[in-house]
């Protein structure tokens, strides 16, 4: 029994002495330093200075300012300025400590709520479905084929569908080979609008649903925007107007219109004719009263917490 607490007491006591007391004059913060700007990252003294023996002076004040938020209006605090050796790069060089350029989730943070764009159109895009679920680093996109900068793609007049068909951007990986072909499975990552469209041109007025087309008529999203429409908002209301007067240039510059486009299904064998039931889409200048008003209540709904979200344009 003697034994027994004799070995109780050598282990509290072993344990006291190696587990050091945190000394913030010493080691520096004990708080964890997140920075985000120009990216999420994240810094530990502790790391630095408890467990691998660095010195205070180690850093500061050559590399960094012994002040709070002072990187944070460093406009040279970059990933560019670290490769050529500076701030972090001075030690993570690949030779005294992991090169800046790998090993990055040691600082970087990765986002759990998706990226959402709402131009060139709404889309999505998840960190954590690449990285956690499919295995992937960040360097294998933050290497050129996206600045780690918030912004930095959107900003860029080139980040389209069409960059993405040349192999630029996501089309790097999204080839069909690597991954599925940016130009199918548009649903994994595009978000179909859920209230309704209303056009004004080239005839008044046309109300449009994803919702019916999509969620009741299961169809995908390049059903459409593959071929007939772009995916680009206001693109069909830019369409030329005919100035004719004449009724039937009118009426054939409206059927081929109609035949380019909404036509190409409802042509009375996949959905209904084009030529029958026209109010169902067009419902002139008194139905669109009607509905501007629903839009609108929609959106007082949606602002006061309701799941209704109704837009149009």
């Amino acid at each position: 029994m003697s034994l027994f607490i004799l070995l109780i007491y050598l282990s509290l006591v072993g344990n006291g002495f190696s587990a050091e007391e945190y000394d913030s004059d010493k080691y520096g913060p004990e708080e964890l330093i997140v920075w985000d700007h120009p990216a999420k990252a994240t810094f530990v003294h502790k790391i630095h200075t408890m467990d691998a023996g660095l010195a205070c002076d180690s850093c500061h004040d050559e590399l960094f300012e012994m002040e709070a938020g002072a990187m944070a209006d460093n406009s040279n605090f970059t990933m560019a300025a670290m490769a050529a050796g500076q701030f972090c790069g001075k030690c993570h060089n690949g030779d005294t400590a992991f090169a800046s350029n790998s090993n990055c989730k040691s600082c970087h943070v990765v986002e759990d709520e998706p990226i959402v764009w709402s131009e060139p159109t709404m889309v999505m895009f998840s960190h954590n479905s690449h990285v956690e679920d499919s295995g992937l680093e960040c360097a294998d996109c933050h290497n050129g084929r996206f600045m780690m900068k918030k912004g930095a793609a959107l900003a860029n007049k080139d980040f389209t569908m069409a960059s993405f068909k040349k192999g630029l951007y996501c089309g790097s990986c999204h080839n069909g080979d690597d991954a599925f072909d940016s130009a199918a499975q548009c649903g994994s990552c595009h978000l179909a609008p859920k209230g309704k469209i209303i056009f004004n041109q080239p005839v008044k007025s046309v109300v449009f649903e994803h919702v019916v087309h999509v969620e009741k008529a299961k169809l995908s999203c390049e059903s459409c925007h593959k071929e007939v429409f772009a995916m680009k908002r206001g693109g069909f209301e830019k369409q030329k107007l005919i100035t004719s007067e004449n009724a039937a240039e009118k009426r054939k510059y409206l059927v081929a219109l109609h035949k380019k486009y909404c036509g190409t299904c409802h042509d009375s064998s996949q959905a209904f004719g084009y030529l029958t039931r026209c109010t169902v889409c067009h419902v002139g200048v008194k139905g669109m009263a009607g509905q501007l008003d629903e839009v609108t209540k929609n959106k007082k709904h949606d602002q006061s917490g309701s799941h209704l979200n109704s837009s149009h344009q």
